[in-house]
């Protein structure tokens, strides 16, 4: 993702440093409901991209990582929230397992993979429909 840099000099140390610090880098991902238990965001390129998340953070966080869960809808079919979910969760996972001063920005590192993914590709409106293509194409 262009433009954004997450630098150490700001590394947040709290849960609602991270949000805010989020929140700053991120603006277009609109942020509904932010509490010390989960957060629950959504990133919209258009109205045919747009993709809602709930990120929870378990006790012990940040040396637990963030538990992320993509809404499925119209927009989302089952496949396309599995990968997300898969990758997301994966990316939450090693920046916790880093060391304790890096272990915050979990929201930063999730978000970015998350704007970059639905900025960069453009068939997220016919994921369902690709990947019928994909499968038709394989067998």
């Amino acid at each position: 993702l262009q433009g954004v840099t997450m630098s150490n000099e700001s590394t947040p140390s709290s849960i609602s440093e991270e949000i805010s610090n989020a929140k700053r880098l991120f603006p277009s991902v609109q942020v509904l409901t932010a509490t010390r238990s989960f957060l629950i965001a959504t990133y919209e390129r258009t109205p045919y991209t747009r993709i809602k998340t709930t990120l929870t953070f378990p006790d012990n966080y940040p040396s637990h990582p963030l538990i992320v869960n993509i809404d499925q809808d119209a927009v989302v079919p089952p496949g396309l929230k599995k990968k997300l979910e898969k990758e997301l969760n994966s990316l939450a996972s090693e920046k916790s397992a880093k060391s304790s001063e890096q272990q915050f920005d979990q929201v930063c590192v999730v978000w970015q993979h998350l704007v970059s993914f639905v900025d960069d590709n453009l068939f997220v409106p016919c994921w369902k429909e690709l990947r019928k293509c994909v499968d038709l194409i394989q067998n």
